[in-house]
């Protein structure tokens, strides 16, 4: 049955001996990603929970009022959770070329011509992710800008929010299961079994 979900293809990649490549399928990719999203759930909550601690310690558990410092430190821990999952999916890309989610699926990322990822790779492929929360931000942005029109606002949501869904969708219709962020970086998923 997993035979099925995978696309196989033989990828020339050098001089020597093919190397027959299992493309990943949408849903193991889709469930990869809610698997990252537990991973980046509990990492918001361990920063957010570290902010607080240290303004409940500054506060004297509740006794006086909590120092400035302790109040920023909370802020800095808030600020701090989107560069740290953005660290995790880049180390994580950069070291063994798969997440958490990704490992338990058992799916790698490599290069389009069968290399591994590698730092540089890990850099692009997380430029192509950061595209989905550009195009969902100028989506934010001009649902802004026509706040005192909903209808539009609501357009301008949904048009961004459909333009992303269909940077991840075009996947199930390429031969070599790309997302728009694979064809930027210039790779692709694959099954390791």
């Amino acid at each position: 049955m997993a035979s099925s979900m995978a696309v196989s293809a033989v990828t020339p990649t050098r001089p020597g001996p093919q190397v027959r490549i299992r493309y990943a399928s949408f849903e193991a990719r889709f469930a990869a990603a809610l698997l990252d999203l537990l991973v980046f759930v509990i990492l918001a909550a361990v920063m957010a929970i570290a902010g607080s601690l240290v303004v409940l310690i500054s506060s004297d558990f509740e006794r006086v009022d909590p120092s400035t410092t302790s109040i920023n430190a909370f802020w800095a821990c808030i600020g701090a959770i989107g560069p740290a999952m953005l660290l995790y999916v880049f180390i994580a890309y950069a070291w063994k070329g798969q997440t958490v989610g990704m490992a338990v699926m058992q799916l790698m990322i490599i290069r389009a011509d069968g290399r591994p990822l590698g730092v540089l790779g890990s850099v692009g492929r997380v430029i192509g992710l950061l595209t989905y929360a550009l195009i969902l931000a100028v989506g934010g942005g001009a649902a802004f800008f026509f706040r005192d029109t909903p209808g539009v606002a609501l357009g301008a949501i949904g048009v961004a929010a459909a333009v992303a869904l269909l940077g991840l969708l075009i996947s199930v219709f390429d031969s070599r299961r790309r997302t728009l962020h694979d064809r930027m970086a210039g790779t692709i998923v694959v099954r390791l079994l």
